[in-house]
């Protein structure tokens, strides 16, 4: 009995350890990645409300409208397809936005059948590929950079980050979020469960 406490102890400690220390990671990943001038910015997606880009989406979408001001690339690419409360496409709800503010519509590019960070990035880099384009500027959340980062370079896409540091949103839940999907990831892909572009 008493062994069986003091595994069961172990185990939970080491848990602990695991998700405490991939929490800390996700955190100072975000804070400390800065953005590269490359040849597009990629817009992840978020949600899309029945009046618009939620509070995420234009966290990221005026992120991505600055870095492109301060010539950070030539381009954007905005990404998302329709998910189950969006009215409209991610990527094209955010690239309304970017037109509306200024920015010509003949820069921007829009990917708009994705469900997920891999696939916003799969359609992305196929954008990519047809403008022979090989380096590009995520942006997301400051907590997402790390799983974004990482699929992008597994994708073999010359990537650096820009996160949202201030958000509207509650971090933590969704930082542990983060911290299930990089584990998850790590698995995945160890066992080769996500195929090669």
């Amino acid at each position: 009995m008493k062994k069986n406490i003091s595994v069961a102890i172990i185990f939970a400690a080491l848990v602990t350890l695991i998700l405490g220390s991939t929490y800390w990671y996700i955190e100072w990943f975000g804070w400390n990645t800065a953005p590269k001038r490359a040849d597009v910015i990629i817009v992840l997606g978020a949600a899309v409300w029945a009046n618009g880009p939620s509070p995420a989406l234009m966290e990221r979408i005026t992120l991505a409208e600055t870095l492109y001001q301060q010539g950070y690339a030539a381009a954007l690419i905005t990404t998302g397809g329709i998910g189950r409360f969006n009215p409209t496409p991610e990527g094209s709800a955010a690239r309304q936005v970017l037109i509306s503010h200024g920015i010509p519509a003949n820069v921007i590019y829009e990917e708009v059948t994705s469900s997920n960070t891999r696939e916003n990035l799969v359609g992305a880099l196929n954008i990519m590929r047809k403008h022979g384009w090989k380096s590009a500027v995520i942006v997301t959340h400051d907590f997402h950079l790390l799983r974004a980062i990482t699929e992008a370079r597994r994708l073999g896409i010359e990537v650096s980050g820009a996160g949202v540091h201030e958000t509207a949103m509650f971090r933590p839940p969704l930082v542990l979020r983060e911290v299930i999907a990089n584990l998850v990831k790590a698995i995945g892909y160890n066992l080769q469960m996500y195929p090669r572009y």
